[in-house]
């Protein structure tokens, strides 16, 4: 059956990457990773970075949790940063959320499921207004 949270699924390197909305708002999964509970929070916190041995990781600068990314090359990074709008460390590209084919999947996914998505927005979310876009009853962060 599949997840009414789930707004985005891509495979990568192998492995299989989610866009899911939680209580805190959209956040990245890799299905095959063990991330602590519901992955990391997408938008403005979230960095693909890499760590003195040379492997990848995703990490929100907030909070502990982080996808570890092992056998990533530099073009599988970029792809993971492409589709979820993820900014790498030390490149000079600009990377949104809000430019990301996971951010116009999320905008489809409130429009189908806009219950789950008011009773997912009472907390904050590292991507404000995520909630309110296309329902007419409140600004597009996108839009700004």
């Amino acid at each position: 059956m599949p997840d009414r949270h789930e707004f985005y699924r891509t495979e990568i390197c192998g492995r299989i990457f989610t866009g899911t909305v939680y209580a805190g708002g959209p956040y990245l999964k890799m299905l095959e990773s063990r991330t602590f509970g519901q992955g990391v929070p997408l938008g403005s916190a979230l960095s693909i970075s890499r760590s003195a041995g040379r492997r990848y990781y995703a990490i929100c600068q907030y909070e502990e949790p982080m996808i570890l990314l092992p056998l990533f090359c530099d073009e599988d990074v970029e792809i993971l940063g492409h589709e979820f709008g993820i900014p790498i460390a030390g490149r000079l590209q600009a990377v949104s959320f809000a430019k990301s084919p996971a951010w116009s999947a999320l905008k489809k996914w409130v429009r189908r499921h806009p219950d789950i998505a008011r009773a997912c927005a009472k907390t904050e979310s590292f991507v404000p207004g995520w909630h309110e876009m296309d329902l007419g009853y409140g600004a597009n962060p996108a839009r700004g």
